[in-house]
């Protein structure tokens, strides 16, 4: 653990773009010595930013899920804040592709949004990979990899990945032949293919940089706040108009939720910024409710000034339409 006081060292502050005080930021490094794991194009180390309440208890529980986040050698759990992806990677001995399985565990360490689940039977012994398979949060699976086969045949097998995406082009080559290549296909398809229809956000996976943008590119992001019961209550009314939304806008938008009852103070702050308190009966104060933004300027967020009951599917719609059309021009305002 480091302390840095910004006043004396500015220049180390202004490159890690410090603007407020107290900031708090793990990092986690990413290194290898092996040639053929290719890590051409990580961003190490990874930057992972708090934005949570300044106490210890709420400190350490974000450390321990920071820390959680990566490789682990043991079955799948469940998903955990943060991550929308498990990759159950398993192993072998005798491998015809002779894919390493250090090269894997960087590209774990790499995408935040994803755990790594790495199954050895002998782990002296099982040093390559025999088959990926990714496992979303949306419930759907496929294998990805598998020892020798090609790359085209195993990516051609995932049509339950390609149900919002589109197929898969890429050119592949034969992974006996060339790993390092293979490596870096298999990383830009999981995080091609990584997007639920719905992503539950979370302060670890929307602050850090090197793990939203991989998950919803340049994409304005729309964020519904809802409460936990919504999430929870199947056939829930507004729930199923956020799928349509998204279904709808899929390829324009990236449709987001919140849980605010887990997270009551980071909800609070995806409020507008104004000199007067909101009355308690405020639509601020009322679920759901959506807003908008872009990634690269998230605090000049759109707002929807109608919220709880209201909110249709028609006017999110129009709210999502308005945005479109004058994002460049103006970002807060409401219908």
């Amino acid at each position: 653990m480091f302390f840095i006081d910004c006043d004396i060292h500015k220049k180390v502050c202004s490159s890690q773009r410090v603007s407020g005080f107290p900031t708090i930021m793990a990092y986690k490094f990413i290194t290898t010595t092996d040639e053929q794991c290719d890590l051409s194009g990580i961003e190490s180390p990874a930057v992972i930013l708090y934005h949570g309440i300044h106490q210890a208890p709420h400190l350490i529980t974000w450390y321990h899920d920071v820390k959680d986040l990566g490789v682990h050698y043991e079955e799948p759990h469940e998903f955990h804040e943060g991550c929308n992806v498990h990759l159950i990677v398993k192993t072998t001995a005798d491998s015809v592709d002779r894919m390493k399985l250090e090269c894997m565990e960087h590209i774990c360490k790499e995408i935040l949004f994803s755990e790594c689940f790495i199954l050895q039977e002998d782990p002296l012994e099982d040093f390559y990979i025999s088959s990926i398979t990714l496992e979303r949060r949306d419930g759907v699976s496929s294998e990805i990899y598998k020892d020798g086969v090609t790359l085209n045949e195993s990516f051609q097998r995932t049509q339950e990945l390609h149900q919002y995406h589109g197929d898969h082009h890429q050119n592949n080559p034969v992974c006996s032949e060339d790993q390092s290549k293979c490596f870096r296909n298999i990383k830009e398809f999981i995080k091609e293919h990584s997007r639920t229809l719905l992503t539950e956000l979370s302060p670890i996976l929307f602050h850090s940089p090197t793990s939203y943008k991989p998950l919803f590119g340049n994409l304005p992001v729309l964020v519904a706040l809802v409460n936990h019961d919504m999430i929870i209550e199947k056939e829930n009314k507004f729930m199923k108009v956020l799928e349509k939304i998204s279904t709808r806008y899929y390829k324009v938008l990236a449709a987001t939720y919140v849980d605010v009852d887990r997270y009551p103070t980071w909800a609070l702050g995806m409020s507008p910024k104004t000199s007067k308190p909101f009355e308690k009966d405020s639509w601020v104060f009322t679920y759901p409710r959506v807003i908008i933004f872009e990634l690269k300027d998230h605090k000049n967020a759109a707002f929807l000034k109608v919220a709880g009951e209201n909110l249709s599917e028609d006017r999110v719609a129009k709210f999502i339409k308005k945005f479109m059309k004058n994002k460049k021009k103006e970002a807060c305002f409401g219908i």
